[in-house]
């Protein structure tokens, strides 16, 4: 089976973990374009995935110069969304496409693919709010012939399923597939190398993710603060470590000086993804403090099941799907409320057995729902299923 990947400029090294175990071992081909974004993933890329890659540009990096020039211009001084150039006619070969999410413009190539040329379309759907991103006309084009054109939908998490659901997708072309991590690199036990800077007495609360307000760091530096002033936490040398990258890290820094917590704070920037596993055991606690917007909820947390997995005990908010993914085990607080983080964390510091029993309860859920041989089986399902009938050699 030939499959092609239609990422554009969303590759990153922590989801495609299970496809090189996809049965029965498809020749896999990702189309994906060059972005900031795409620089941003490649710094934490160290994994070398036995796939074939092949470039698609946007509307600024390719075409006619003159015309590409125009583009650019309007993208730089008039927030103009570069655009992806046509690749449909590239997919012709294939035997199952799968691209992500209805709005993008690498569904709407692998729609035409589909419509052309009938190849099987599998569309990845991480989004959880009904009706999102259809300010843009084109966007909300894009929307309806990927709901009218894709054979099978896959999600991660209900909420994106009811939300398909209430934009028209039908109920059987819907399938939930739980993402998953490898358990045997993300697991409990010690660092087998130096994660970052550490001493004995510290305790260190991980973050990891980028610096956009969308993921809450605000507020659990806020929270930071406090726990900085309670006198019953001094005999605790608490430290932030931070591990990310991309826009947004400026006003970090100066929230950072403005509240004077500079001494706890450790930036490392963007780590390669092999180093993660030792990140998360020399952490003593795992704080994803994301928000809600009316644009965006969390879609589902890759970092929440990689430290669940590696024993780590999470604290984390009611944000989008977040809820369904930890369950019971990690400590949900409202968003947007670091008053609720720092009474979370100040019970965590103050209580290693509640620490104990998250860190159990999270690496069970783990291998429970969240492993790699399960997310491998339940694609594999989805490819059988659909995928166009092997042609004469």
């Amino acid at each position: 089976m030939k499959l092609a990947l239609l990422i554009g400029n969303r590759f990153n090294p922590w989801h495609f973990q299970a496809y090189p175990h996809l049965r029965p071992s498809p020749a896999i081909t990702v189309f994906r374009a060059e972005s900031e974004i795409q620089q941003r993933f490649a710094e934490c890329d160290d994994a070398a995935l036995p796939f074939t890659f092949e470039r698609i540009f946007f509307d600024t990096q390719g075409g006619n110069p003159l015309i590409r020039a125009v583009r650019a211009t309007q993208t730089r001084f008039l927030n103009r969304a570069p655009r992806i150039l046509p690749f449909f006619e590239r997919l012709r070969e294939f035997d199952v496409i799968q691209s992500w999410e209805l709005f993008t413009d690498w569904s709407a190539q692998a729609a035409l693919a589909r419509e052309q040329f009938g190849i099987p379309l599998v569309v990845m759907v991480w989004d959880n709010i009904p009706f999102n991103h259809e300010q843009d006309p084109a966007r909300a084009a894009i929307k309806r012939r990927v709901l009218t054109q894709a054979d099978r939908f896959v999600v991660h998490t209900e909420r994106s399923r009811r939300m398909l659901l209430l934009e028209g997708a039908p109920a059987d072309r819907i399938v939930l597939v739980n993402p998953g991590v490898d358990t045997e690199r993300f697991s409990p036990g010690e660092p087998v190398s130096k994660a970052f800077e550490r001493s004995p007495d510290d305790f260190t609360i991980l973050f990891v993710g980028w610096f956009l307000p969308r993921k809450g760091l605000d507020f659990l530096l806020f929270a930071l603060r406090e726990l900085l002033d309670d006198a019953a936490l001094r005999p605790h040398k608490i430290r932030l470590v931070m591990v990310g990258s991309g826009p947004g890290k400026e006003r970090i820094e100066r929230l950072i000086q403005r509240l004077g917590v500079g001494p706890a704070c450790t930036f490392v920037g963007a780590l390669p993804y092999g180093t993660m596993p030792n990140v998360y055991r020399a952490a003593d606690v795992f704080v994803l403090p994301s928000i809600a917007t009316p644009q965006w909820q969390e879609q589902f947390g890759m970092s929440i099941i990689e430290a669940m997995a590696s024993g780590t005990p999470v604290v984390t908010t009611r944000s989008g799907a977040i809820p369904e993914i930890v369950g019971d085990s990690a400590i949900l607080c409202p968003p947007n409320d670091f008053v609720s983080l720092a009474d979370a964390l100040r019970r965590l510091i103050l209580n290693p057995a509640q620490r104990q029993a998250l860190a159990a309860s999270g690496r069970a859920r783990a291998l429970d729902r969240f492993t790699l041989p399960q997310l491998a089986h339940g694609l594999s399902d989805v490819y059988d299923r659909i995928r166009r009938p092997q042609r004469e050699p």
